[in-house]
């Protein structure tokens, strides 16, 4: 036997003892369907394969849901009903739409931790001089276009009203904060850690209309863009603005 034949037949015994020794299926338990899942070849998701598929924020969320929702998302890349890439894409837009959803419901919450009694008592003063504006211009008009009033007395009393309304507005302009700084919440139209691009669109759509539907999910993905939210409100999605002229 030449060297050659040597090599094969050790080749041959090698292939044959790594088949050997690779565990067999198990055959025990009901043969009714009821038996262990690991049994059925078309259950078997391989959820360290798809989560090196995914990348970004979309992993960092897939890795946080529960076994179930991570194996039902692995069933249907698996089953080709979705791409590994559309299953990233689809996860994307969800945290990106709700990121959104939590930004702005942050930022409400915010302005309402603001309201005091103060405040309640000078929406109020602010109404009373509103209807007093409106009083003062309609009946103080109406007697300047009175019968008998002569040009000299009209001119000399809607001087008069011009200089009492704007004491007036002062005084309103003064009680809303008007020329005074405030806070003002944005996000930008281009930011892409909340704007979904078409594509990440057409997967969460795709993903919805394959029947993907998780009460879990849902409270990961809205934990997740909150604490996003709140991050973003602190760091860099408030800013000072003047309301109007104090000068005017």
């Amino acid at each position: 036997m030449g060297i050659s034949d040597v090599s094969a037949s050790l080749f041959q015994a090698t292939a044959t003892a790594s088949v050997q020794a690779k565990p067999t299926a198990a055959k025990t338990g009901a043969t009714d369907g009821t038996g262990p899942a690991s049994a059925s070849k078309t259950d078997k998701v391989d959820l360290s394969d798809l989560a090196s598929a995914l990348k970004g924020d979309a992993l960092d969320l897939f890795t946080n849901l529960s076994a179930d929702d991570r194996t039902s998302l692995g069933k249907l890349v698996s089953s080709g009903a979705l791409s590994a890439d559309e299953l990233n894409d689809a996860l994307s837009s969800a945290l990106k739409s709700e990121r959104k959803k939590a930004f702005w419901q942050s930022a409400r919450e915010d302005a309402e931790a603001g309201r005091t009694p103060e405040g309640e008592a000078r929406q109020k003063s602010m109404k009373a001089i509103s209807d007093r504006m409106e009083s003062e211009l309609e009946s103080r008009r109406a007697a300047m276009h009175a019968p008998g009033v002569s040009p000299q007395d009209r001119l000399a009393a809607l001087s008069k009203l011009s200089e009492d309304l704007k004491d007036m507005q002062n005084s309103w302009d003064q009680l809303a904060g008007i020329g005074m700084p405030m806070k003002a919440y944005t996000l930008k139209g281009g930011d892409e850690r909340f704007f979904a691009t078409s594509k990440e669109q057409a997967a969460g759509q795709k993903l919805k209309d394959l029947g993907f539907n998780s009460a879990t999910f849902d409270k990961v993905l809205s934990s997740q863009s909150k604490g996003f939210a709140q991050k973003y409100l602190s760091e860099e999605g408030t800013s000072q603005m003047t309301l109007g002229d104090a000068n005017k």
